[in-house]
């Protein structure tokens, strides 16, 4: 896309960067905002963080985060990250003997280890439903997620965008259905700001938290969770401060001293990648990651994890490695130790994993990335795959 190249990035332009899901990466104009409102908070911290930021400063980001979303401004809050988002929600809830929270076997490890402590601290029980991986498509995923809920069911974590196979699960279906039955459900988006065109209130879950240094590509640290009206009541920052029981927006507001120049230069993140027109933006990553799925599993001769159209794709994709997982073992004792390998000796950055039995990798789609990167990752696989 036209003034998007890798010049305007500050990623080292040596690297073949295909992990953009993981941290995100930054615009240099991005970057230079965030620095900006830096010098000025030490040029004058009382003045900058007490008297501007505080008030207007932190409601006007969030009221244009918010606009992004789809969102009502006082239905959001900022946090740190999408894990913490969760964690917001998980921890407020009072929890009955018998309650139940239900996730899948593609939910996010840190996500699922908030779960695991909620687990063991309080009364719900944790249970995992398999959904079929390689993925049929929506109706499948559907199916085996309402075929896993029960009576005891009160809550429902899935995610918008699974983080290790790269699925977009159908979570409007999914969210009617639990309605039906009196199931909240919460939505771990941390993929999906930026990557899919969100209304929060449409989708129908009681809780979404996202982040927004992913595919919005703002700084580290910014990232939000939104509550559905009738469920704000008893969520709470995982900081409580100054406001406490003031509401759930004042609340999340003000969180004590931090630094708050992540959340400030969301905005700036958001227009920066709006100059291109966020529809394009979308469909330009989501063309090229349908693009990297077809052309990695015809050159390694594998089948796709998702429907070849890539109906169950965003930004990215997940693909099988070559060959058997015998085969690599034989060279490297795990898929981090390979990862780093591509990393070391062909500036590849990417991540490998084992998914039931199997090594998959997963590349990443922004504006930064080009086709021959992909096409660079696909002979050095095969070159090592034959070593």
């Amino acid at each position: 896309m036209a003034g998007a190249g890798l010049e305007v990035w500050a990623l080292d332009p040596n690297i073949s960067f295909l992990n953009h899901g993981s941290f995100g990466a930054r615009p240099r104009e991005v970057l230079r905002q965030q620095a900006i409102l830096r010098e000025q908070f030490e040029a004058a911290p009382i003045e900058v963080l007490d008297r501007h930021w505080r008030g207007a400063g932190l409601a006007s980001a969030r009221d244009q985060v918010a606009a992004f979303l789809g969102a009502a401004s006082d239905d959001l809050g900022f946090v740190t990250n999408a894990s913490s988002g969760v964690a917001c929600v998980l921890r407020n809830l009072h929890w009955c003997e018998g309650d139940e929270i239900v996730t899948t076997d593609h939910a996010y490890n840190a996500v699922l280890q908030m779960m695991r402590y909620v687990d063991h601290y309080r009364q719900p029980s944790l249970r995992r439903i398999e959904l079929p991986f390689p993925s049929a498509g929506d109706v499948e995923v559907v199916n085996c997620v309402m075929a896993g809920l029960t009576q005891k069911t009160r809550l429902l974590v899935i995610d918008h965008v699974t983080s290790p196979t790269a699925l977009c699960l159908p979570i409007k279906e999914i969210c009617a259905r639990c309605a039906e039955l009196g199931i909240d459900v919460l939505v771990d988006g941390a993929h999906g700001p930026g990557m899919i065109e969100l209304d929060l209130p449409s989708i129908g879950c009681a809780y979404y938290t996202g982040n927004l240094h992913k595919w919005v590509c703002a700084p580290p640290g910014s990232a939000f969770v939104w509550v559905r009206q009738d469920k704000q009541e008893g969520i709470h920052p995982l900081t409580v401060s100054h406001h406490y029981e003031e509401g759930f927006a004042q609340e999340f507001l003000w969180q004590g001293t931090g630094d708050m120049t992540p959340w400030l230069t969301a905005p700036a993140a958001i227009q920066w990648l709006g100059q291109f027109g966020w529809p394009r933006v979308r469909q330009h990553n989501h063309s090229m990651a349908v693009w990297a799925q077809q052309f990695l599993c015809d050159c390694w001769s594998v089948e796709p994890a998702s429907p070849i159209d890539g109906s169950m794709l965003g930004s990215m994709t997940t693909v099988a490695l070559p060959g058997t997982t015998e085969a690599w073992l034989v060279r490297w004792k795990d898929p981090v130790e390979l990862m780093r390998h591509l990393y070391q000796r062909h500036l590849i950055e990417v991540p490998v994993m084992e998914l039931w039995g199997r090594w998959w990798l997963r590349v990443s789609c922004h504006l930064h990335n080009s086709k021959s990167q992909y096409e660079h990752l696909a002979s050095v696989v095969l070159e090592e795959s034959k070593a």
